[in-house]
């Protein structure tokens, strides 16, 4: 996937450097193709039985976990730094900035290849919901670091903001690295065995809003206001980072509850029965 973005991203800065209608056309074209080509791959996937629906747990039950609806809500602000590279920076780099315009290819591939080859260690130590809310902390950090360099890349040099954006795009990716290993722990990790489906089925709802409202927002705030947009962007990084670790230990006290309630009671012995036999 990250691969195919990378392909695309070098073809789209390709498209963009060029400038003429024949290569917009061919880039359409491109994108057709690998569509339809991504479309057979998935025809060619073998078929899964789902597997029997768990009796005994009421439905909705996602919907009702108010600490992990909120985790929901603060994963998708935080989603939003997916579009930064994708719709933000492109922009920021072509309307506000001197940088070479090839260099939107670069800052995604730059992106991907840090991705690619760390995304694993990253993940490594991030193992409990305690430490991916300590990630999404960090993460919050790193973007609003990134957003700030993107800022500051307008009206100087050519070489200035092209240094300015990739030094970004490093910590930016850093911090996709620690956002990303946050979610996945979180998201497993606090959701009941029992209702894993629809409490991830819930947790993806977050990302999908920031994938249909993050590009409205970001133009507005970054494109639109120009250079406090990109601080205020970051500010609101930095603070859902600060909220995340707050937001899962609620979430853990509330999963501690729900455990406690579901145990067997202890079984005790009975002074009236001198065989000492174990009775509830």
């Amino acid at each position: 996937m990250r691969s195919c973005a990378s392909l695309g991203a070098l073809l789209a800065g390709w498209a963009v450097q060029v400038g003429t209608h024949t290569a917009y056309e061919l880039l359409v074209l491109g994108i057709a193709v690998s569509t339809a080509a991504s479309a057979v791959v998935l025809l060619r996937l073998p078929a899964v039985a789902p597997a029997p629906a768990t009796a005994g747990g009421p439905r909705r039950l996602a919907l009702r976990d108010r600490p992990y609806l909120l985790l929901t809500a603060l994963d998708g602000v935080m989603a939003i730094q997916f579009k930064v590279l994708t719709v933000a920076l492109p922009l920021w780099l072509v309307v506000a900035t001197t940088a070479p315009r090839w260099l939107i290819s670069g800052t995604m591939l730059v992106n991907t290849v840090i991705v690619i080859a760390f995304q694993v260690r990253a993940s490594r130590g991030i193992d409990s919901p305690t430490a991916g809310g300590d990630a999404y902390r960090r993460s919050g950090v790193a973007f609003l670091v990134s957003c700030s360099l993107i800022s500051l890349a307008a009206g100087v040099p050519a070489w200035a903001a092209a240094t300015l954006l990739m030094a970004a795009v490093v910590i930016h990716a850093v911090g996709e690295l620690w956002h990303s290993a946050a979610g996945f722990e979180v998201s497993f990790a606090l959701a009941p065995e029992r209702a894993t489906g629809q409490y991830l089925g819930v947790f993806g709802l977050g990302a999908g809003l920031a994938e249909a409202l993050g590009p409205v927002l970001l133009i507005s705030l970054c494109i639109t206001w120009g250079r406090p947009g990109w601080y205020v962007v970051g500010a609101l990084f930095a603070l859902t980072g600060l909220a995340a670790p707050l937001a899962v230990r609620w979430a853990q006290r509330q999963q501690h509850a729900e455990r406690g309630r579901f145990e067997a009671p202890k079984k005790v012995v009975n002074a009236d029965r001198p065989s000492g036999r174990l009775t509830a």
